[in-house]
């Protein structure tokens, strides 16, 4: 996750006699911090019930919380974090041109911290969704959620390293005018891309796996078993949501880069966790409220 963008380049300072010809700033600056805090709390707040409602069906059924359920409640509270740490960068001016934010390194590092968050957020939705899989699959579709679990996570955990340890001194990430040297610019939107070009990929695999694991069972009418698969898909938009990113990480890295840019990044990023979380809770949602998930014949579907 990006944070706010390099300034971009200073105007020259000319002489006086040539004063005129240099563009008058905005006293009324452009300001895209609305867009983002009404965005990123729709997300949130829409997780949040949809988290709420996974929770309440599972005590409805006397099921216990595992696994899977843990780390969807712990990527929520990382994505609330984030959400409460951009609207504070707000506060300082995030969401305006570099040149009109007045403490632009404590705005960097409050968008760094929340932007760190999400990284969390969305490695911890995508665990928890791998999870649900592991305990219906076997063979070689487990082995598939294996591998998925695990490559997702450690891309996702290098971005996050990368993301704190670009440059030397640490402090040149948020205090850029401070003597050091940082990683390559064209490495840390290369690797950024990747990340977010694989995660969208396997989130679309993962998705489609129920297709294979339920629609072999015989337990259930036809119309069921598209309303099971059908559900446990949803993750797809998480994968189309990551895949915009690779757009937005384009613009944000650009010299020139729009304050908008940044926004939309951000909000993408919440997006994409909070549309994982969404996506995860409605199968056990389904479940609660058809009532039609029972453990027949140590059916796995019997977790949702």
């Amino acid at each position: 996750m990006a944070t706010l963008p390099s300034p971009a380049n200073g105007t020259a300072v000319l002489p006086s006699s040539s004063a005129s010809s240099v563009p008058a700033r905005d006293p009324h600056p452009a300001n895209y911090a609305w867009f983002l805090n009404i965005s990123i709390w729709i997300l949130a707040t829409s997780s949040t019930a949809f988290l709420t409602l996974r929770i309440w069906g599972k005590r409805r059924r006397d099921r216990k919380l595992w696994w899977d359920d843990h780390f969807l409640i712990s990527s929520w509270v990382c994505l609330i974090i984030s959400c409460i740490l951009q609207s504070f960068a707000t506060t300082l001016g995030f969401g305006m041109d570099n040149r009109d934010i007045k403490d632009l390194a404590t705005t960097r590092l409050v968008s760094l911290i929340a932007g760190f968050f999400l990284i969390i957020a969305a490695a911890w939705s995508k665990t928890s969704f791998a999870i649900t899989l592991l305990r219906i699959s076997d063979g070689w579709v487990r082995r598939f959620v294996w591998f998925v679990l695990l490559s997702t996570n450690i891309a996702i955990a290098l971005s996050g390293v990368i993301q704190w340890a670009p440059c030397w001194p640490l402090q040149k990430q948020w205090h850029m005018e401070l003597p050091g040297v940082c990683l390559r610019l064209w490495f840390i939107n290369g690797y950024n891309i990747f990340v977010a070009a694989y995660s969208g990929l396997m989130d679309i695999a993962l998705a489609l796996l129920p297709w294979k694991i339920v629609w072999p069972m015989v337990i259930w009418s036809r119309r069921e078993k598209l309303g099971i698969t059908f559900s446990m898909s949803l993750g797809v938009f998480a994968g189309l949501t990551s895949f915009a990113k690779i757009l937005a990480l384009y613009l944000v890295t650009k010299p020139n880069a729009e304050p908008e840019f940044v926004m939309v990044l951000m909000i993408l990023g919440t997006a994409e966790s909070a549309i994982t979380i969404i996506a995860v809770s409605i199968p056990v949602l389904r479940s609660s409220l058809k009532g039609n998930i029972r453990p027949v014949a140590r059916s796995s579907l019997a977790v949702l």
